[in-house]
This record gives structure tokens, C-alpha cells and sequence, in this order.
């Protein structure tokens, strides 16, 4: 077994991707390359072969910061990731080549964004799980598909005069200028434009933008982006002053239908904390719940410290963030944001 780390295009491991039933858009090296070109961060495209055939890979992203301190993540500023593998000794060699790249980077810690439990001796995190709703090509029986409550609120969003579009790069400013008021009300710094921007002209033919508008206001938008079947929406938010009409619900719809009618197999709401309100509001809609398994490796000596929203060290900092105005955390959070993928 081979284990090289690639610096040139290699059909073969996208190919690869492709076939995995757990292959994500995240996966590919183009993902990587992105995030390099988005935020300087350095990437390592691992390949495991065997007599040159492609039967592992693993994309690793290598986060540098004197807060929070130096790690590889997999994948960074995805919700999915971790080691792709058809043979459990090309798993093992992958894992091991991770871990030296690890030590040599100064890192504390490796952070593996998996759907599956890795078998090896890890720290393993499960707070986190995803909401996947089977998809039809049909909106007709998607629309069929749905509870009571969900058509009603649809329709009233609809009666209360929202609109909902679809489109790309034009649409990006009103994307980003919604996301980042609801990130700033959350207390999160956000990330740079750059982001949204580079994804969109990276991969035009899987991503999306979606906005629901009353009058000329934008009131609801996400960002969606889909690969191998599956419809990830990964980013949303909505003008709270407005939430009595719905928006966010005629959001989802739109990018259900949209994802339908574009073949999709499974629309993915993104992630939650078990029994929160975002948890509630997906579980509505007929979905079933995902386990995460993020795993981590840590070096000797270090202890395991996740900067999470969840972390009650961070909790004075959020409450700190929500006070700033809106114009700072615009400017200072995609600094901040860079080293929290």
C-alpha cells in the first residue's frame, strides 16, 4: 500500500470520490483547492494505492491559529468529511499518514467529520446529527409527502405576498448581507463573501442560492449545494420581524422543489442540536435523524478543547459579539471566522 499526498490534479481520486456511497462534494480536490484560495490555509490531498489504483482517499485541511491553536480538520468548512476507504488496510495507512502530518505541522489535534464510527481509538463527540429527507423527482408527490401543518404554512406565506427565486452569483449580495445580520444576532462571527463567491464559481453546476422576498426586502435566504445525490443546505436565515409569515418554511420548499425536479435522492437540513428549535422545525417536515461521528485525534499531552458555540468558555464572547455593531463584526469576523471552519 502507497500513501502520496497529491500536488497536481488527479482524475482517478475524484473518479473515486464519485463511486463512494459516502463521497461528498467536500471530498474532492477542487473543495480543497477552494479553501486554500479562500483562506490561505494549507491542504494535503492524501490517495492510498494499491499497485496505482485508487482505493483510499483523504482530504485534510490545516487550520494555523495562535487562539485556538494548530489543527488538521477533514473537511474543513463542510459538515461532512473524514477518510474515504475500500479496503481496511488502505483506512489504517491513511489514518497513520494524518497523524504524521500532524506532528510535523505542530498540530494538537486531527478532527475527522465522518457519518460513520472510524474503529480505531479515538475521541469521539455525537452532539451533532444531520436531517435527511428522501427525495422524489416528482414535487407533486413531494408536496403530497408533506404534513398538514407544513402545506399551511407554505400556503401562508404564500398568501401573505412572499416570493420565492432561485439563482446564483446575482443573487449573492442579498444572500450575504441576510446570513450575516443572523449571524451577528446569534453572537457568530461570520465568514468572508470570498467564501460564498468561490464555491459558487467552483462548482456553478451543483450550487445554489434561494431567497424569499415581500416587496423588494429579501426576508429569507439559504445556500445549497448538491453532489453524488444529495442536496446539502448548508447556510439560511431569516429576518426574524417577519418569521409570523413563514418565510423560512416557503425557503425550504423551494429548495425541496428546486432539488427534486434537479434529481437530487436526499435533501440534507444541515446540522442540529438534538431537541433544539432548529431540530423541531426540521423534524417537521418527515425527516430522519443522522448521527455525526466527529472523532479526533489528539497529540500526547494535549487535552481535546473545541471552540463550539457550546463551550461554556466561549459563552461571554458571544454575548460580547452581539453587542459590537453590525459593520464591525462584518469586517472582523471573516478574520476571526478563518481559524473556526
Amino acid at each position: 500500500m502507497q500513501i502520496e499526498v497529491l500536488d497536481t490534479h488527479s482524475s482517478e481520486y475524484d473518479d473515486f470520490v464519485q463511486s463512494s456511497k459516502d463521497g461528498k462534494l467536500c471530498h474532492l480536490q477542487e473543495w480543497s483547492s477552494m479553501v486554500s484560495r479562500t483562506f490561505g490555509h494549507a491542504t494535503f490531498n492524501l490517495v492510498a494505492l494499491e499497485r496505482g489504483v485508487v482505493c483510499g482517499v483523504l482530504p485534510l485541511t490545516l487550520i494555523r491559529s495562535r487562539i485556538f491553536g494548530n489543527r488538521l480538520v477533514s473537511q474543513a468548512f463542510s459538515n461532512y468529511g473524514g477518510p474515504l476507504a475500500d479496503k481496511p488496510d488502505a483506512l489504517a495507512e491513511l489514518l497513520n499518514r494524518a497523524f504524521e502530518l500532524a506532528l510535523e505541522h505542530g498540530c494538537s489535534t486531527v478532527e475527522f467529520r465522518s457519518l460513520q464510527s472510524l474503529p480505531y481509538d479515538l475521541v469521539l463527540q455525537k452532539d451533532k446529527v444531520c436531517m435527511f429527507l428522501p427525495l422524489v423527482s416528482d414535487p407533486d408527490e413531494m408536496w403530497r409527502h408533506l404534513k398538514p401543518e407544513i402545506r399551511n404554512r407554505i400556503r401562508k406565506a404564500e398568501k401573505s405576498g412572499l416570493i420565492a427565486t432561485s439563482g446564483g452569483q446575482e443573487l449573492l449580495g442579498e444572500f450575504y448581507q441576510l446570513w450575516t445580520i443572523r449571524m451577528h444576532q446569534l453572537g457568530t462571527p461570520c465568514y468572508s463573501k470570498n467564501l460564498f463567491r468561490n464555491i459558487l464559481e467552483t462548482f456553478p453546476q451543483y450550487s445554489r442560492i434561494f431567497v424569499v422576498e415581500k416587496g423588494n426586502q429579501a426576508v429569507g435566504t439559504a445556500f445549497s449545494y448538491s453532489f453524488n445525490g444529495l442536496c446539502q443546505c448548508r447556510w439560511s436565515a431569516t429576518r426574524t420581524e417577519f418569521n409570523g409569515l413563514a418565510p423560512n418554511t416557503l425557503l425550504y420548499w423551494s429548495a425541496i422543489r428546486h432539488h427534486c425536479l434537479a434529481g437530487d435522492r436526499t435533501f440534507d437540513f444541515g446540522r442540529s442540536t438534538p431537541n433544539s428549535s432548529q431540530y423541531e422545525f426540521k423534524r417537521r417536515w418527515r425527516t430522519k435523524t443522522i448521527q455525526l461521528h466527529y472523532q479526533y485525534w489528539t497529540h500526547p499531552g494535549h487535552k481535546l478543547s473545541l471552540a463550539t458555540p457550546d463551550n461554556p468558555k466561549y459563552r461571554n464572547k458571544i454575548q460580547m459579539w452581539k453587542k459590537l455593531p453590525l459593520w464591525m463584526t462584518r469586517l472582523i469576523g471573516p478574520h476571526i471566522s478563518r481559524s473556526l471552519p
